[in-house]
């Protein structure tokens, strides 16, 4: 099995990279741009980072772009999409509007125009964030 991340080095998705180390031997494609939440080095410092690099491939990509064809060649077939890349924080949505409707509208109708032309995907799994969904019910 391979899935696609987007936002696999920031602060929810890498947690996932190394459950999926731990419980699967599925390869991992990650699509993420390090931008204000990105870091590479939250996935060098997963325990089993060492023993499981060799299936971690990353690429670098800004959803704002459609996923074009030398990254969908890049990407590879894709049985699984999670969608974790998000701009985050009430106070930057508040002072710059156009780039969460850009990180977080623009980037995921990107994704799924790309997930639409895929034949073997299973499964699209969207996560975001309270800028996206609201306040959590009490």
């Amino acid at each position: 099995m391979k899935v696609l991340i987007t936002g696999a080095s920031g602060f929810i998705a890498h947690h996932l990279v190394e459950a999926i180390f731990k419980t699967t031997d599925w390869e991992i494609v990650s699509l993420d741009c390090l931008d204000t939440s990105g870091n590479l080095n939250r996935l060098t410092d997963i325990q089993c980072w060492e023993e499981n690099k060799h299936r971690f491939k990353f690429i670098w990509h800004d959803l704002k772009s459609p996923i074009g064809d030398v990254t969908r060649n890049m990407i590879g077939d894709i049985d699984y999409i999670f969608h974790l890349a998000a701009g985050t924080h009430v106070d930057r949505s508040i002072t710059d509007p156009m780039g969460f409707v850009m990180d977080n509208v623009v980037g995921t109708v990107n994704l799924l125009e790309y997930a639409r032309t895929l034949p073997k995907l299973k499964l699209f799994n969207y996560f975001s964030t309270d800028e996206v969904y609201g306040n959590a019910p009490e």
